[in-house]
């Protein structure tokens, strides 16, 4: 995929937020910690696309 189809780092930061706030009004710690764990991987994500942004840039 390139740049051009990559969503920006902003977007996963609010899908990693969005599912932070699903987690803190869950009542089942099981699914709770399942959310968290998908908030971390968007978290992850935009740290990924802020790298590609940033070497992208360098390379222009």
């Amino acid at each position: 995929m390139g740049i051009e189809r990559m969503h920006p780092p902003r977007y996963w930061q609010m899908r990693a937020e969005e599912f932070r706030t699903k987690a803190d009004n869950c009542e089942y710690p099981e699914t709770r910690n399942s959310l968290r764990n998908v908030a971390k991987t968007y978290e992850e994500l935009a740290r990924r696309a802020a790298q590609i942004r940033t070497v992208q840039d360098a390379a222009e």
